[in-house]
Order: C-alpha cells, then sequence, then structure tokens
C-alpha cells in the first residue's frame, strides 16, 4: 500500500488539485440544490372580481407555503408563467346566497406534480368557503368565520403519498448531472500520469510493487477513494445543510455511494487505459473529450436516454454512465426492478477494466 500512500500524499500537496477536490463537490452540491429549489417553487396566479375573496385566497394559500401572484386581469392569470393559473369571479355576497355556485377556473399549461398539489390545495380552500357560507347565520358572521379560518393556518391541510419520491424527476436529473461531472473530472485526472511514463517514475514504481495489478489496483485506489469521499460530502451537505429529502432508504443510500465509487473506479481506469496509448498530454486530453464525451451523452447525463433514437439506445444500453442514470432514475422514482442488475454490470465492467489494464505492457504503463 506505500504506492497507494505516495499518490495520496502527491495529489494533497498540489494545492490547486486538492482545493478542486474541496470545490467540486461543493460546486455538484450548489447545482444540485439550485434545481432542486427552481423546481419544488410552488407558485400560482390568481385573478379574484371581489378584493375581500382575493385577500382571503391569497393568504390562505401563502399559509401553506404557496408564491402568489396577483393578476390584474383575468386573461394574465390565463397565460400565467407559473404552476397554476385560478380565475374567482364571484363576489363573497353572491357565493353566501348560492354556496355551490363557487367555482374556480383554473388554467395548467404543463401539468406537473405541483400543479396537481395546488388544485388539491385550492378545492381545499374552495370547500372550506362553501362550508363556512352554509353554516353562517349572515354575511357578516360568513365574513367574520372566513378571517378567523384564514388566522388558523392548520384548518385546511392536506396529505399527498406517492411512489418514492414526488420530486425524482428534479433528484434523477441532478445526480446524473454529477455522473458527467464525475466522468470527466476522473478522465482528466488520471493524466497527471503521463508525467510520471514520461519521465520513467512509472517504470521505477512498477519495480516497487508486486505486479502490475497491485500497481493499478492502489492507483485506481486513489480516485476512489477521492471520489466516494466528494461524494459523501456533497450528500451530508444536501441533507444537514439544505434539507434535501431524497426519499431513499439507508441501505439505498449505500447502494447509491457504492455505485458511484464503481463509476468512478471504471472512469479512472478508462482513463489509464488512455494513458498507456500515449505520451502527449495534448493527445490525452483530445482522448479523454473524445472518451467521455460519447459516454456522457449516449449514457443518459445530458438528458434522458428514452428520448434517443433507438439506435443510440442499444448503444447506451451497453455503458456504464447509462446503468448509473438507471440507477439514480430507479431509486428515487421507487421502481427498484432493475437496480440489482445494473449494480451487477458496473461490477462487472469494472473487472473487465482490471483485466485490460493487467494485460497492458510495463512499458506502456
Amino acid at each position: 500500500m506505500k504506492l497507494f500512500e505516495l499518490y495520496l500524499k502527491r495529489i494533497f500537496k498540489r494545492k490547486m488539485t486538492f482545493l478542486m477536490m474541496i470545490l467540486l463537490p461543493i460546486m455538484a452540491t450548489f447545482m444540485v440544490v439550485s434545481q432542486y429549489n427552481e423546481a419544488t417553487k410552488v407558485s400560482l396566479t390568481l385573478y379574484a372580481d371581489d378584493p375581500k375573496m382575493e385577500s382571503y385566497v391569497s393568504r390562505m394559500l401563502k399559509n401553506q407555503n404557496v408564491e402568489v401572484v396577483t393578476a390584474k386581469h383575468q386573461q394574465e392569470a390565463m397565460d400565467h408563467q407559473t404552476n397554476l393559473g385560478i380565475v374567482l369571479t364571484q363576489k363573497l355576497k353572491d357565493i353566501y346566497q348560492n354556496p355551490q355556485a363557487l367555482k374556480a377556473k383554473m388554467y395548467e399549461k404543463d401539468v406537473s406534480f405541483n400543479s396537481k398539489t395546488l388544485e388539491v390545495k385550492m378545492n381545499s380552500i374552495l370547500s372550506t368557503i362553501q362550508t363556512l357560507a352554509k353554516n353562517s347565520a349572515t354575511q357578516t358572521l360568513f365574513e367574520e368565520n372566513l378571517d378567523k379560518v384564514e388566522k388558523d393556518s392548520s384548518t385546511i391541510g392536506f396529505k399527498t403519498k406517492t411512489l418514492g419520491n414526488p420530486n425524482a424527476v428534479i433528484l434523477t436529473s441532478a445526480f446524473n448531472m454529477v455522473v458527467f461531472v464525475m466522468i470527466f473530472w476522473t478522465m482528466t485526472s488520471t493524466l497527471l500520469f503521463l508525467d510520471d511514463k514520461f519521465h520513467s517514475t512509472t517504470q521505477r514504481f512498477l519495480l516497487t510493487t508486486k505486479s502490475k495489478f497491485s500497481y493499478y489496483v492502489q492507483t485506481i485506489g486513489v480516485f476512489a477513494l477521492i471520489g466516494v469521499m466528494q461524494f459523501l460530502l456533497m450528500l451530508v451537505l444536501l441533507v444537514t445543510v439544505f434539507k434535501i429529502d431524497l426519499g431513499i432508504s439507508a441501505q439505498q443510500l449505500l447502494l447509491l455511494i457504492a455505485a458511484y465509487g464503481l463509476l468512478n473506479i471504471i472512469a479512472a481506469g478508462l482513463g489509464l487505459l488512455l494513458v498507456s496509448v500515449t505520451t502527449k498530454k495534448s493527445t490525452g486530453q483530445l482522448l479523454a473529450k473524445v472518451v467521455a464525451l460519447p459516454l456522457a451523452m449516449l449514457g443518459g447525463t445530458l438528458w434522458p436516454a428514452a428520448i434517443m433514437p433507438e439506435a443510440m439506445q442499444k448503444v447506451a444500453a451497453f455503458l456504464p454512465t447509462y446503468w448509473l442514470t438507471e440507477i439514480n432514475n430507479q431509486l428515487f422514482t421507487g421502481l427498484q426492478g432493475a437496480v440489482g442488475s445494473y449494480f451487477i454490470k458496473l461490477m462487472i465492467c469494472t473487472v473487465v477494466i482490471f483485466g485490460l489494464l493487467s494485460r497492458v505492457r510495463s512499458e506502456n504503463v
């Protein structure tokens, strides 16, 4: 393990490399958080003919953590840029006289979890208004009861239950971007070994190890450890600092960490294979991009693999990046039927990578 310790110390001694190691998971964390917060923000555009009705409904929605945008006319609510547009044309006096006539026109551009949540909240508020109108002796008492209910934010509540995390799409997309960053960062970082190869340092290291396999295990082990530590730092920040609910069990979390660790090993192995076929850093950087970019694009890190042409999907099915993005998708959505098979494929790919590395000639290591 001396070689492992040596490379680890060399990486930590390089100030810029060490700084990037710390900054990368922090940047990834903020990327996930910003995407998550933007996508989970619940907002509604409201227009009401009656100012009292508008005030009451707005306050009730705000009590339930809804961002309310007040529209000046109906068309503005219909052409909204929020999760849902609401138009209320009845006045409080008309509602008191005929509670059953109370209806809200809802304008939904894109069906989403947030828009459906808002529909439930809005229907709960309307139902409360109807109940108070029926049970109030006078219109004045009706309006007083509305004020009492508005002050008690616990009066109206609802619970939703979904399979997996309701924000699965956002989390999957964000974690897939982490796959993209990881594959590029790790493969590029392995090019640092080109200097050792050029100065024959690697050859001297090989003499101190039992075999090429031992050399590669220790070398890749450095990247695996750093990658897992970075991923753990990101998870800790997400859960403890930003309070993001990943919606997965401890066992599933361990599997996710292990899967990212395996991808890091595969990426480092691929990078070292590229090191073995060149001695020029410029060529190595070009090769890293040529290999990493298709892995990222076809693997579903930038867009869902399901929207790609059928021929590209068939190619993607053999890529480790695709297996990990599918693990992300299935863990966060709660559909875990094929998670085990994808994880096994990552393990098999890791074995294949080490097999290929062990066949590299010593003079090319």
